[in-house]
């Protein structure tokens, strides 16, 4: 096993969703191997169920690779990130099959409008040849019946070969995200007194109006979902930038920042990052993920610096 660095309790949560050999010292000396996949919570997701250990207690541990073929803890986890999205951002419409979860929101956002499955990808009962096109004949009468196109939004490269078929079907992938976490329970350090940032459990018409998207007759319904919190930063007056941050399953999410373009590199993306990621350690839910685009560089150096790290890929396919 490893030893342990300082830090212990940080240095596990940066491994949610791997399986893990803990090795614990007991209050009489003795020490416990346990093996688990790593929550959100901190807790272990063992055979026997779940564990809770004193993170002080832990003297060494180690990272246990799954056999080649059996689907990993890693991608289980994955799925729950993309499930939990989908209830942070969620359309009033869904239909749920055996393989997909099909979302409509008359057009409101890309992942409140598109199927992402459900199913991991190892579960040979369940995926096979004839599937897909199956699954697509009834995603397109699903959205062609409330005149949307039919999206499918896919986890790379936890469905590689899943992509791979839609593309050889002639599939384009018009949009390509990086799903970042932040697993730390300590808030930001940061100088910033958050006096310019208002909260609030809804969103006022100005943080819509900085927002600049389209609500359609659903938006905003998907916007209240998740019990979210909407930060308004102002200056004279006037919100020149805005986030909102989500709850659910024990993850919370950072998402629709926006900066008017003549405020911009004055640290206000950072100040609304800051404030929705303490927001949420004292709301209890101190995991946190967030989309942004690949070609967004600014961007993701900016949550890098503020602790995420590159959890998988996200891509949205189309016909067009």
């Amino acid at each position: 096993m490893s030893a342990l660095p300082e830090r212990a309790a940080n240095d596990l949560l940066s491994h949610v969703g791997k399986r893990l050999s803990v090795r614990i010292q007991s209050e009489e000396g003795h020490t416990e191997d346990v093996v688990g996949i790593l929550l959100p919570n901190g807790q272990l997701e063992t055979k026997s169920g779940l564990k809770s250990f004193d993170t002080s207690k832990v003297v060494a541990w180690r990272v246990v690779l799954t056999p080649r073929g059996t689907g990993t803890p890693a991608s289980q986890r994955v799925l729950d990130i993309e499930l939990a999205s989908s209830e942070l951002w969620s359309g009033p419409e869904h239909l749920q099959t055996t393989r997909w979860l099909l979302r409509a929101a008359d057009g409101y956002t890309r992942r409140a409008n598109s199927m992402v499955p459900c199913a991991p990808p190892w579960e040979s009962t369940v995926w096979n040849e004839n599937s897909l096109d199956d699954d697509i004949a009834e995603a397109d009468r699903f959205y062609q019946s409330r005149s949307l196109p039919t999206i499918i939004s896919l986890p790379l490269p936890l469905f590689d070969g899943l992509a791979s078929s839609l593309y050889e079907r002639g599939w384009k992938s018009n949009l390509d995200l990086s799903v970042m976490v932040r697993v730390s329970r300590d808030k930001v350090v940061t100088e910033n007194t958050f006096s310019e940032i208002q909260s609030a459990t809804t969103p006022s018409a100005r943080w819509i109006t900085a927002h600049g998207r389209e609500l359609g007759s659903q938006g905003e319904q998907v916007l209240l979902s998740g019990n979210p919190l909407f930060l308004s930063y102002s200056k004279s007056e006037e919100v020149v930038g805005i986030a909102r941050v989500g709850f659910a399953q024990s993850w919370s999410a950072l998402g629709a920042v926006r900066v008017n373009s003549d405020f911009r590199r004055q640290g206000i993306a950072r100040a609304l990052a800051e404030c929705a990621i303490n927001s949420a350690n004292e709301r209890g839910y101190p995991f946190m993920f967030l989309q942004v685009d690949c070609d967004n560089h600014p961007a993701i150096e900016l949550y890098k610096s503020l602790g995420f790290t590159e959890h998988h890929r996200n891509i949205y396919l189309s016909r067009e």
